[in-house]
């Protein structure tokens, strides 16, 4: 399938980049964790979710929903409103760099009869490294509603445009996700569902392992090889060796 180049005027004239619809990959069972082991896991109450600081900024009408600092590099996420991020533009500085948008990313191949309003697949968060970058989408309701379709690692290579790899389904629709050597660490969670920490090989988006988590995790931390893991009642510590 052909990558359309989509220039979208009326905000500097971005040049933002429109992929094809991409696979939809089954849920995995992830291997017995040897790189991950909790260290420590205290209770706190549960969190009722952390707020985003007020954002300015607007792309062909819609609002800035959430903004992903680097070194040399901001990402901001553009959507209708705080479920429905669709547009990916990287600026460094005041430069713009690239832009996405992942329209055909957002709905998933099968929805379960009147739960369409529900399982829009946003960009939750994204990183880039060393030329690749890596996108979260996933919805924010159960996983049956969508056949267990949801919650994806894409890596799209930024000089051609195109998909390296995507994740199989259920890996990732935590806050963020860190980069460890090798290794991406995400995590997956939902009410009455497992909660997991997941380790996927960089390269590919294969499942090397997952660590059972006490609940959904939240936002994920590395110091060195510790891993502070937030979930929605703990604060976990994670050793992560061999990363």
């Amino acid at each position: 399938m052909k990558w359309v180049a989509l220039v979208v005027l009326g905000t500097g004239g971005f040049a933002v980049t429109t992929p094809p619809r991409p696979p939809f990959p089954a849920p995995a069972s992830g291997g017995t964790p040897t790189h991950m082991k909790i260290v420590s896991s205290r209770y706190h109450s549960p969190s009722l979710g952390t707020s985003e600081p007020e954002l300015n900024g607007r792309f062909r009408g819609l609002l800035l929903l959430h903004v992903v600092r680097q070194p040399g590099r901001v990402l901001e996420l553009y959507g209708k409103n705080g479920a429905s991020a669709r547009y990916l533009l990287a600026f460094s500085g005041k430069r713009f760099l690239y832009g996405f948008d992942l329209a055909s990313y957002v709905w998933p191949p099968r929805i379960r009869s009147g739960e369409r309003e529900f399982v829009y697949e946003q960009i939750e968060t994204a990183r880039e490294a060393d030329g690749v970058l890596y996108v979260e989408n996933a919805h924010l309701t159960y996983a049956r509603s969508s056949y267990g379709r949801n919650a994806y690692i894409t890596a799209i290579d930024l000089k051609t445009k195109k998909r390296l790899w995507r994740s199989p389904a259920l890996v990732a629709n935590a806050k963020n996700f860190v980069l460890a050597g090798r290794y991406l660490v995400t995590g997956y969670g939902f009410t009455a569902e497992p909660d997991y920490l997941y380790l996927l090989d960089q390269k590919t988006g294969r499942v090397v392992e997952r660590l059972k988590l006490p609940s959904a995790p939240e936002r994920i931390t590395r110091h060195g090889n510790r891993l502070t893991v937030r979930t929605y009642d703990h604060d976990v510590v994670v050793a992560l060796e061999n990363a």
